[in-house]
């Protein structure tokens, strides 16, 4: 489980703030420049370092959970 938003920042720990990685990937995210957003579909994307993509384009995860409806 990821905060997008770090916890230690302020970022609330609900399901529109969370993202589901492996170890591996959560080492990532903290040690080697990757970083997650939710995109305006609401699901999870991954920003590569710059090392990897100097455009740093958005990769979409392909797990995505479903939304309720109300």
């Amino acid at each position: 489980m990821h905060h997008v938003v770090f916890w230690e920042d302020g970022g609330a720990t609900d399901l529109n703030n969370l993202a589901l990685v492996c170890r591996r990937c959560h080492r990532m995210i903290h040690h080697e420049g990757w970083q997650v957003v939710i995109g305006k579909d609401g699901h999870p994307y991954s920003i590569p370092p710059t090392a990897a993509d100097p455009k740093r384009t958005p990769i979409p995860s392909f797990h995505r959970r479903r939304k309720r409806s109300a």
